[in-house]
């Protein structure tokens, strides 16, 4: 009787054998997209379960044992049509899903979209779905997607759109940082001169910054508002998160990381009716689409479901 226990697993064979023939383990490493002591690891247990060596690790290039050449040429004749059969399965199995394809900003794709992708799925398990994030409205229209997430007033250019997130805007920072300059969660700031802040792409006017907010709400700021400039959300996100600064963050998007105390939340708060994400798809008429539309906008109604 076969047991699971009596043979290595096939990832200790692969790392084996793509050792064997890009002659080092870093380069292997790299193919496989691992760590160079987990290759390491994985061919330690491999001769562990052979009872001798394979490998002679004095040697670099790397070389083989006699004892391990005569392993190697025997299993790269089965290792690559077994590899190849599981990739066609694999590929069969998606190609006879529905494919769903979702546009959205880096910042709602990072924050909001891929930490409910899993639920997604399991929720549509015949679905597969492809995200596709861009910073350009123009790359988004291009893509034609099943289903964008556009940040504006009112687009005009879709058969359904709808307000998913109105925009509410206010200072976010780490508790590090707030007990270093002595401020309190949901503190209202009034004055920001002495302040270190950071925020996304000054110029890019799709999207309130420092300036702007504060002329709103009329809080004072440097005449040099910005500290730090970043090319995308995320990246402001984790500079603030890692203390560097107080930047702006978005209703919506930072649920999860003022929930778990990662980031603190200031005030005021600046809201704008009827502006921030919309949902838009030319497709919610649809069997494929619509149930997908409407699992997003309940998932929205209950923002620390994640």
């Amino acid at each position: 009787m076969i047991k699971e226990s009596d043979y290595p697993p096939l990832s200790v064979l692969i790392a084996f054998e793509t050792t064997v023939r890009k002659g080092s383990m870093t380069a292997a490493a790299k193919e496989l997209g691992i760590t160079q002591p987990l290759v390491s690891q994985r061919i330690r247990s491999l001769e562990d379960y052979m009872g001798g060596v394979l490998l002679d690790r004095t040697h670099k290039p790397i070389k083989t044992t006699l004892a391990g050449r005569k392993f190697y040429q025997e299993l790269k004749v089965y290792l690559s049509p077994l590899l190849t059969s599981l990739e066609k399965t694999k590929t069969s199995f998606n190609d006879n899903k529905i494919k769903v394809s979702i546009s959205a900003y880096f910042g709602f794709a990072f924050y909001w979209l891929l930490p409910r992708l899993n639920k997604l799925q399991a929720h549509f398990p015949n679905y597969l779905f492809e995200v596709r994030p861009t910073n350009s409205k123009s790359d988004m229209m291009s893509f034609n997607s099943d289903i964008s997430f556009h940040f504006c007033n009112e687009l005009g250019e879709y058969r359904f759109e709808e307000l998913f997130i109105e925009e509410e805007v206010f200072p976010v920072c780490s508790p590090a940082l707030a007990n270093k300059l002595k401020l309190s969660e949901k503190q209202t700031l009034t004055n920001l001169s002495e302040l270190p802040l950071l925020h996304k792409d000054q110029n890019d006017a799709r999207w309130i910054n420092w300036q702007n907010w504060s002329n709103i709400l009329g809080v004072n700021i440097p005449a040099d508002p910005v500290s730090f400039c970043y090319q995308n959300y995320p990246l402001t996100i984790e500079a603030a998160i890692a203390g560097q600064g107080i930047c702006l963050g978005w209703k919506g998007l930072l649920d999860k990381q003022l929930e778990e105390g990662t980031l603190i939340a200031l005030k005021p708060a600046l809201i704008s009716p009827k502006r921030g994400y919309h949902i838009c798809s030319n497709y919610k008429s649809t069997a494929t689409i619509g149930p997908v539309i409407d699992w997003l906008i309940e998932e929205q109604k209950e923002p620390k479901r994640l």
